[in-house]
């Protein structure tokens, strides 16, 4: 069974989106993010991202923003690079990209904060 936990809806009417967003050249824009259960039990929650890819051969990358040691929200940042012409990735050309990263051990007090170029989203995985 498939866990979906999606705040999209949420986001676009502002309540789940901070006004702030990557300070970063290379950040990546997202339209959708959620959460899902792994395919397995034992396997936790995955954030799962999507959006238009910022150039053609774009690799997206989901990087968590290490330094404070219990932040409330640990921070996750999309960025892009420009993938080397001898390396033949199978987006290339691709308008859309979707990545994903398991969260086992990279939640923070409260849960995850996705900060993309276009704002950030957060997930609150305390329950509350």
């Amino acid at each position: 069974m498939e866990l979906v936990v999606n705040n999209d809806e949420q986001m676009k009417a502002g309540m789940m989106a901070a006004p702030g967003k990557s300070g970063r050249r290379n950040a990546a824009a997202f339209d959708s993010a959620e959460l899902r259960a792994g395919p397995t039990l034992d396997q936790g929650l995955y954030l799962i991202v999507s959006g238009p890819s910022p150039k053609p051969g774009a690799h997206i990358r989901l990087l968590p923003i290490l330094g404070d040691t219990q932040p409330e929200y640990q921070q996750i940042e999309l960025t892009w690079d420009t993938r080397a012409a001898n390396d033949h990735d199978v987006s290339m050309g691709v308008e859309r990209y979707e990545k994903s990263m398991p969260l086992s051990g990279l939640s923070g007090k409260k849960g995850i904060e996705l900060v993309g170029a276009n704002g950030t989203k957060k997930f609150n995985l305390t329950g509350h």
